[in-house]
């Protein structure tokens, strides 16, 4: 296998570059990437309607359904998208990999894996707030509030603060599949690698600049597919023939969207930030050059 040869050409572009490379990934692999995205949301999806779909048939509570789908959302995206982040990896160098291949590896992952994803970027803990909330039909107003707006959003902002600081564990652990931890100082394990990935110097000021400014694109992105999916149900009148209201579950789709066209971009940018601080195109040109020498010896 040539490793200089990638789908994507090796070397650095600015933020706009990045985002605009996105979305011709996103047409490229488009059949691919949805049903990936279908296979991690969904679980998601059919939770947060248990726990908080009373909030959408609820006309008191009707408007916060937005804000709690919104919140959870944003707290489940990266776990949700890791299948299509291993495919990105795969296809980077194999063209098109089989979609039940990186299933299974993706299902594979350690239980460091999912403790990370779930248990410190708050997914978990989002989750069983969410829980909690359902519950508050029976308590006042005011205690309900408080999980609307003080405890669901101080545990999504702690996860998302991680996430934006660390943004590339998921390719470290499922793409470069680097050891937990080692003795030894020469290995790289996944605590020196994702140090040296995220904590070079001006890589902080970096992630996290990109981190907010990819929080509100998708918050952009997700209100334009809304406001696309209401006007498609306008022009074929799928609401006028229906005694129920979709408005909601369009918003959900439409987040859901959105979260994937970012994970196509953080992938892109892991990409960039290998480039930048690695060398990555040398390392792959001496890598290819290895190979081939190798085989000329045998």
């Amino acid at each position: 296998m040539d490793f200089s040869k990638t789908f994507i050409s090796i070397r650095t572009r600015s933020a706009f570059q990045i985002y605009d490379l996105a979305i011709l990934v996103c047409v490229e692999y488009f059949k691919p990437l949805i049903g990936l995205l279908a296979i991690g949301a969904f679980p998601f999806i059919l939770l947060d309607c248990w726990l908080i779909g009373w909030l959408a048939t609820d006309y008191k509570d009707f408007r916060f359904f937005y804000w709690v789908m919104f919140l959870l959302v944003v707290s489940q995206a990266q776990i949700a998208t890791t299948f299509m982040t291993h495919y990105l990896g795969q296809a980077m160098f194999f063209g098109r990999p089989k979609i039940s291949t990186t299933v299974k590896e993706v299902l594979r992952a350690g239980f460091y894996f999912h403790w990370l994803h779930g248990g410190v970027r708050m997914v978990v803990p989002v989750l069983i707030c969410c829980f909690f909330l359902s519950r508050s039909i029976e308590l006042g107003a005011a205690d309900r509030y408080l999980y609307l707006f003080l405890y669901l959003p101080a545990l999504v902002a702690f996860g998302l603060a991680f996430r934006m600081f660390r943004p590339f564990v998921s390719e470290i652990l499922l793409l470069e599949k680097t050891p937990l931890r080692s003795k030894d100082e020469t290995v790289v394990c996944f605590h020196r690698r994702s140090t040296s990935l995220h904590y070079r110097q001006g890589a902080v000021d970096w992630l996290f600049g990109q981190g907010v400014v990819s929080l509100l694109l998708g918050l952009f992105l997700g209100l334009a597919f809304y406001a696309g999916l209401l006007q498609l149900d306008k022009i074929l009148n799928i609401q006028a023939n229906s005694e129920w209201s979709y408005a909601a579950w369009y918003w959900l789709v439409a987040l859901w969207l959105s979260v994937g066209f970012l994970c196509v971009a953080r992938f892109l940018f892991y990409i960039d930030t290998r480039i930048r601080q690695e060398g990555w195109g040398v390392e792959l040109r001496m890598r290819s050059e290895s190979r081939r020498i190798s085989e000329m010896v045998t």
